[in-house]
């Protein structure tokens, strides 16, 4: 009986690491293109109970992707567009944003591109929930191509 379990363990091992290894990232041209988010929600590290969703609160959140760099546009109401640079790369199902211009450091989501939808999710970013205090947040974001 445990000659059986180990067999079938090993089995299920293999087919699980040779699964891993056929899995490939989404070819680059799957992401060129203008992204209008209809969901971008952050949610504060310190308390993951206090969220804000700004499209609902009349806010775009515009990304356009490139072969290998972006821009993305927040536009508050009432207020200027606040834009933001950088250069992008993916690996199976992570999006690493790394910012050359308004922002530094980089940003890894994990994310689930299916046609014209795009979701990212765990990116780290500064928000402030209350004006004038930036604080760590993560940041969730439902994407649909132009």
């Amino acid at each position: 009986m445990k000659r059986i379990a180990l067999i079938l363990l090993a089995g299920v091992v293999f087919l699980g690491a040779t699964a891993c290894k056929s899995a490939t990232a989404p070819d680059v041209d799957d992401f060129v293109g203008t992204w209008n988010a209809t969901k971008a929600e952050y949610t504060s590290v310190a308390n993951s109970s206090t969220k804000v969703d700004i499209i609902p609160q009349g806010s775009t959140f515009v990304v356009v992707f490139s072969a290998s760099t972006f821009v993305l546009t927040i536009t508050d109401p009432g207020q200027n567009p606040r834009v933001y640079n950088g250069t992008w790369t993916s690996s199976v199902d992570t999006l690493t944003l790394t910012w050359t211009s308004g922002l530094s450091g980089e940003s890894q989501f994990d994310f689930v591109l299916d046609g014209d939808n795009l979701t990212l999710a765990g990116g780290h970013m500064q928000f402030e929930f209350t004006p004038g205090s930036p604080e760590e947040a993560i940041l969730s974001l439902i994407l649909s191509r132009q």
